[in-house]
């Protein structure tokens, strides 16, 4: 299977859970990596390079046969309270990490599942799509496009066996939402429905679900953690 950002947060976690398990993971980031595993295959890889993101799939299908399941974890956290609009810069740059990020691994990804009429995509969102936050104009607007490029995704591959799911994290403790302060994390706990973090391992349990045989006949699915959407 692939994970991409795996040098820390949600998407390390991911990968060390799946390397746990005796899967075989390829993992990027665009540094090296954090954490050591034998059955972790880790690349720097910058995913808003469609070359990039290319060769980097295509050398994992030369190395390591039949492609499973990728988890497309993408992205950057950041708020724009202290402006009353967000910058066109800011919504650029969110759109290029997350929507064409994602894009672009799925893209390669899909190509590659499609000859072998099977696989798993997992894309993230985030639950700040249901909450319409002032100040996160840029983030949740690039959240939701992965969502509805995940539904049609889920259209266009189902005869070919390919299913398209979204996990939606509502807050995690991680470096990056760490950076934003109490007094937001406070703020996006008052908004969930069950007013704590989620853990990584619980997010795992979700793409587990995602993953497993027995869940062929879901697809186009969006699950949020702690929030009733």
């Amino acid at each position: 299977m692939m994970v991409t950002g795996t040098s820390r947060g949600v998407g390390r976690g991911l990968a060390e859970h799946y390397a746990n398990r005796g899967m075989t993971v390829v993992g990027c980031s665009r540094g090296e990596a954090t954490f050591e595993h034998p059955n972790y295959h880790h690349a720097q890889v910058d995913v808003t390079d469609e070359k990039a993101v290319r060769e980097w799939v295509r050398g994992a299908k030369k190395a390591h046969g039949a492609l499973d399941a990728v988890i497309a974890n993408v992205g950057m956290v950041r708020s724009a309270l202290l402006m009353p609009v967000t910058a066109p810069a800011l919504v650029r740059e969110f759109v290029d990490s997350i929507v064409m990020a994602t894009y672009n691994v799925c893209y390669e990804v899909a190509k590659v599942m499609i000859p072998q009429r099977r696989g798993r995509i997992v894309t993230l969102a985030s639950t700040m799509t249901a909450l319409h936050e002032p100040g996160t104009v840029a983030y949740s607007g690039a959240k939701s496009a992965v969502i509805s490029m995940t539904k049609v995704m889920a259209r266009e591959l189902v005869s070919f066996g390919i299913t398209c799911n979204v996990l939606s994290p509502s807050l995690v403790v991680t470096d990056a939402s760490s950076r934003l302060g109490d007094e937001w994390k406070a703020r996006m706990l008052d908004l969930q429905t069950i007013k704590r973090t989620v853990e990584i391992d619980e997010l795992c349990n979700v793409v587990d679900f995602f993953l497993d045989d027995r869940s062929a006949c879901i697809t186009g699915q969006v699950v949020h953690t702690c929030l009733v959407d």
